[in-house]
């Protein structure tokens, strides 16, 4: 069985992933993560974002991914 390619990838912005998946902001907010109010969604890539709140980047990543058609 193939796998497909993540559509969300780690050097993604919050900003730019919100825009692109607006579905993705449950997720974050599973997270308790308030990107789309955060200056740093802009310009902080998911895997950095995740590191600086203490949360598995490849397990953020996966739960992303999981809720994109």
């Amino acid at each position: 069985m193939v796998q497909a390619a993540a559509k969300i990838t780690k050097n993604m912005t919050f900003l730019e992933m919100l825009r692109t998946y607006p579905e993705t902001a449950k997720v974050l907010k599973k997270y308790n993560l308030a990107c789309a109010s955060c200056m740093g969604a802009q310009s902080e890539p998911i895997d950095l974002g995740a590191v600086n709140h203490g949360l598995d980047p490849d397990q953020l990543l996966a739960d992303l991914n999981a809720v994109v058609k």
